[in-house]
């Protein structure tokens, strides 16, 4: 469902917070931040679902606006992605630790080290299996 929904929107479009987004967008966005974590998916509903603005969530959060656009930009792009469409399709058919790595590192967008320690897995591994991932997604683009 998301695979098709956001293969033409333009992330950066999409993850520009100056303008306002067509109603398509922003639930395009909202389905696939539910797979985002907590903080990131609350943030991510505070402003493209309510309609909040990125200086009130800056405020709540107790963070500067510059510091959560930016990280807004970042996990817009992520949930646009082709790779996180990708993921989100194939993951079901990977082994469990490609899986979780995919979960944890893609569609959650955990850094390699966090999601080692959060998965109790060495970062090689997670790292070896970036690496498969990373040639899967090429291979098929």
């Amino acid at each position: 469902m998301i695979a098709t929904t956001t293969a033409c929107i333009d992330p950066a479009y999409a993850a520009d917070l100056r303008r306002r987004r067509s109603r398509d967008i922003a639930e395009t966005i909202i389905n696939a931040a539910r797979h985002a974590l907590p903080d990131d998916r609350s943030t991510i509903r505070a402003i493209y679902a309510e309609g909040l603005s990125v200086k009130e969530v800056a405020t709540l959060r107790n963070i500067s606006p510059r510091a959560l656009r930016r990280q807004v930009r970042r996990n817009v792009e992520r949930l646009l992605s082709s790779r996180f469409n990708y993921t989100l399709a194939n993951r079901d058919d990977w082994p469990p630790t490609r899986r979780r790595v995919a979960t944890a590192c893609i569609l959650q967008g955990r850094p390699l080290r966090a999601a080692a320690k959060h998965l109790r897995i060495s970062l090689h591994v997670v790292r070896r299996q970036m690496d498969v991932i990373n040639a899967l997604h090429d291979s098929n683009a």
